[in-house]
């Protein structure tokens, strides 16, 4: 119930507890039914064949109610089961001699109409169709019982059938007025927890993006020559400060004002910009792989695996001693790939400091985040090459609609 809506936990909860009755109503009819059949091949001179056929009207009924679930299919339930229960009642009075055997006959074939539930849309109209079918059940067997000139039978599984319908529905009813209260608790938690998870996405972001920007530079500036700044570092400089100042700053970078990073070749010029820019900052880099690749991923996706792969580069050239770098990107259908690799001092990752933020915060967790993997190889001396690994985004969620080949269209073939 607390995974419902609260507008409709009562519904629900009145529907699957009436389409629970009308399964436990078929039960009652197949057992009445076996019942008179086994008492049948054990006394021979019984004729129940009339009792069993009783039960098949009622039985139809039941499918008829499930199907439309009305008031007038638990109206006709009801004027059928009555008459088949007085049917079943004149064979089982005139058949059975033990009167518990018979009682408890006649008890199996009134629980269905105590299970009827009506339209089953409130609890308290489910209680009202249930002692109706019983009223309905119990008057039927009482004509036939006085037809017949037989003695009563207190029906005793039939009456703890409807007091167990009561005290379900009563139950019920009470557990769903208590998630009602519950609920808007629950989804208050639930948003509070969502946004508490998002707030902390944006604000390890927002430090990454910093580290990316403004300690970056500051790195560059410390290692410049002396005298006047290269124009290249005072122009990004200039571009990361409007970023950081601006509104778009956790857009994806490398696109113009105005474009959208799912337009067609726009991912391959955000990573073609990206290379540029750090190529223009005296990185020689070697581009292998195809990477048309990067289209098939979304927007969030694309941004964190750029973002990652510029740090990748700018620790390269801050750290590796080493102006060239190898950069791979290449896929296998469920996951798109990018390599980083440099032939530079290396280093070791565990003897890192947790001050130090560059593969910590701006490549793995800026990956992990996005459901992606990081993974390192390194050592001092021999190098380092960084792999990492974003799942692609379904056909849906870059909005492209699958085209059919040209030979299943005739159109495009012709």
């Amino acid at each position: 119930m607390l995974g419902i809506p609260t507008h409709l936990a009562p519904r629900v909860n009145a529907w699957s507890t009436v389409r629970a009755f009308h399964a436990a109503a078929v039960g009652s009819i197949a057992a009445a039914a076996i019942a008179l059949l086994l008492l049948g091949a054990s006394d021979p001179g019984a004729r129940v064949t009339g009792g069993v056929l009783a039960l098949v009207p009622m039985l139809g009924m039941i499918g008829v109610h499930v199907q439309f679930g009305t008031w007038r299919s638990a109206v006709a339930f009801l004027v059928v089961g009555g008459v088949c229960v007085w049917w079943f009642a004149t064979v089982v009075q005139r058949e059975v001699e033990v009167p518990w055997v018979a009682s408890y006959l006649l008890s199996l074939a009134v629980i269905p109409l105590v299970l009827v539930g009506g339209a089953g849309a409130v609890p308290g109209r489910v209680v009202l169709w249930s002692v109706g079918g019983f009223l309905v059940g119990r008057g039927a067997a009482l004509v036939a019982l006085v037809q017949t000139g037989g003695t009563p039978h207190p029906l005793v599984l039939a009456w703890v059938t409807l007091a167990f319908v009561v005290a379900l529905v009563l139950f019920t009813s009470r557990a769903t007025a208590r998630s009602t209260r519950v609920q808007p608790e629950l989804l208050r938690s639930a948003r509070e927890e969502h946004v508490s998870a998002y707030r902390a996405g944006v604000e390890a972001e927002a430090a990454a993006i910093l580290h990316d920007t403004v300690l970056n530079h500051l790195g560059a500036i410390a290692i410049a020559p002396d005298g006047p700044m290269d124009r290249q570092l005072a122009r990004t400089v200039d571009t990361d400060i409007a970023v950081l100042t601006g509104r778009e700053w956790l857009a994806t970078p490398g696109l113009d004002e105005g474009a959208a990073a799912d337009a067609p070749g726009a991912p391959v010029r955000v990573f073609e910009q990206l290379l540029e820019d750090e190529r223009d900052r005296g990185l020689a880099i070697a581009m292998t792989g195809e990477q048309t690749s990067l289209e098939r991923l979304d927007d969030r996706t694309l941004d964190a695996l750029v973002r990652a792969v510029g740090q990748c580069l700018a620790n390269v050239r801050k750290h590796a001693g080493v102006d060239a770098a190898e950069v791979s990107v290449f896929d296998d259908g469920a996951s798109t790939t990018v390599m980083v690799v440099d032939d530079g001092r290396g280093f070791d990752e565990s003897a890192t400091g947790s001050d130090r933020m560059g593969l910590r915060g701006s490549v793995r967790q800026r990956i992990e985040r996005v459901g992606g993997s990081v993974q390192v190889w390194s050592s001092p001396g021999a190098g380092t090459s960084i792999m990492m690994t974003v799942p692609v985004a379904e056909p849906a969620d870059l909005g492209v609609v699958p085209t059919r080949p040209a030979e299943d269209d005739p159109e495009r073939a012709r």
